[in-house]
């Protein structure tokens, strides 16, 4: 039994201890069955009335991630804690560097398919917390918002040690997981309630199997979701401690629409196998944690594009694409389920060569756009940016049915005639945000 092997056998079933660095590789297969829901409407009213059922599409899917994994864990100072919210164990998890040697995905909504691979100029990146939230970035190249989606695997890898108990297991022992180890392990926004219990089925040649089952109650993107969860995993020893090398779980998931993405009703089947490897990734372990102890906001850039359109552009996170058609695109900022400010762009007629909108016509357009909604001029400017477009930007207060309004006007523009209109809308108390 473990408790029999007082040295080794006991360190085999709890959370390492004073790791600095971990380096893995780990393989997981995804695939996801059930419905998502594009529209929910509130619950029964008062007089009674019963909610009509959301709209829902089928969806299937499969996903399959390999890949390379140094891990930074924190070294208990206040520098590191401040990027994670706590700080009762020294060897949490803070960072990771992957390098992918597979990233892609098949998926079948309503009967249209859609196939993604991460581009080989990103298949480095790095992981770390970022709005509550551990994502990735690539150092070289923004991401594409389907690369984002892609690399969100239902499970971290890099805290996954976080399933096992925090004191040395017996062969009988079972234990239930953390609120906040939960959040971590399937990156949620919070966990209200965790009853996911583990508990050891046999230990055989210095591997254990453990089954891990229960609900977790929580918060995705802001809105609630509840996980129901049933599978096993394996821990052997490695040079570094406890170590899990194998999981296999169904996680049944019913998540409520969001001002981001639909909800869903899905059943989510993950395979996970993992060994200690050599990553042959330069960055250190430190530079992992200084990473993550820094601010920019420029690495969480992500790269949008419009097919039908005809252009690309570079935004925050916060930008979700509402409606994408070559007439127009409608993106919409979401901060806490909340839609905080919304931008149309449009594809305008075409010059000719060499003719360009002045800040005058486009103020003159404004006028006849807005009409009694229009109240003053703010600021205008006019400008070549880095990609050579002329840009000239306005910004206009007024009011939409007594409500303060604020618009930002972009036109853009190029030498051979090509025209793009950005309009942002958004309340008048919003616009710092």
């Amino acid at each position: 039994s473990p408790a029999g092997n007082a040295g080794k056998s006991s360190s085999l079933l709890v959370q390492p201890r004073q790791l600095s660095e971990l380096e893995t590789r780990s393989k997981v297969v995804l695939e996801v069955s059930g419905q998502l829901r594009i529209n929910e409407q509130e619950q029964a009213s008062t007089k009674g009335d019963k909610t009509k059922a959301p709209d829902a599409i089928e969806v299937k899917g499969k996903s399959t991630l390999d890949y390379f994994e140094k891990v930074a864990f924190s070294n208990g100072s206040s520098a590191d804690a401040s990027v994670d919210d706590t700080t009762s164990a020294s060897w949490r998890p803070i960072a990771a560097a992957r390098r992918y040697v597979e990233a892609g995905a098949e998926h079948w909504v309503s009967g249209t398919t859609t196939k993604v691979q991460l581009r080989p100029d990103c298949s480095e990146t790095r992981l770390m917390s970022h709005g509550g939230l551990w994502q990735q970035y690539c150092e070289h190249n923004p991401l594409k918002t389907r690369e984002v989606q892609l690399l969100q695997s239902p499970i971290n890898s890099a805290a996954i040690e976080l399933l096992l108990p925090s004191e040395p297991a017996r062969a009988d022992s079972q234990w239930t997981i953390a609120a906040d180890d939960a959040r971590r392990l399937f990156n949620l926004d919070a966990v209200h309630r965790s009853e996911l219990q583990a508990k050891i089925s046999k230990v055989e040649k210095g591997v254990a199997t453990v089954s891990l089952k229960g609900e977790v109650d929580a918060t995705a993107n802001s809105v609630p979701t509840h996980l129901s969860i049933d599978g096993n995993f394996q821990v052997k020893v490695a040079a570094h401690g406890a170590m899990v090398t194998w999981l296999g779980l169904v996680i049944k998931e019913d998540r409520q629409v969001s001002q981001a993405e639909p909800g869903f009703d899905i059943t989510a089947r993950v395979r996970m196998i993992r060994e200690e490897a050599k990553t042959d990734i330069a960055l250190s372990a430190d530079e992992l944690r200084k990473l993550a102890a820094s601010d920019d906001a420029g690495r969480w850039l992500v790269a949008l594009q419009s097919t039908a359109g005809r252009y690309s552009m570079l935004t925050d996170r916060r930008w979700h694409i509402h409606r994408d058609s070559a007439e127009e695109a409608i993106l919409r900022m979401v901060e806490n389920n909340t839609v905080i400010a919304q931008c149309s762009v449009s594809r305008l007629s075409e010059l000719e060569p060499g003719q360009q909108l002045t800040i005058e016509g486009l103020q003159a357009d404004i006028k006849g756009l807005l009409g009694k909604g229009f109240g003053q001029f703010v600021e205008s400017s006019e400008k070549v940016v880095g990609s050579k477009l002329r840009a000239i930007r306005t910004v206009v207060s007024g009011e939409l049915e007594e409500v303060p309004i604020q618009w930002i006007y972009t036109h853009l523009s190029d030498d051979s005639g090509r025209r793009l209109a950005l309009i942002y809308t958004m309340g008048g108390n919003v616009t710092d945000r």
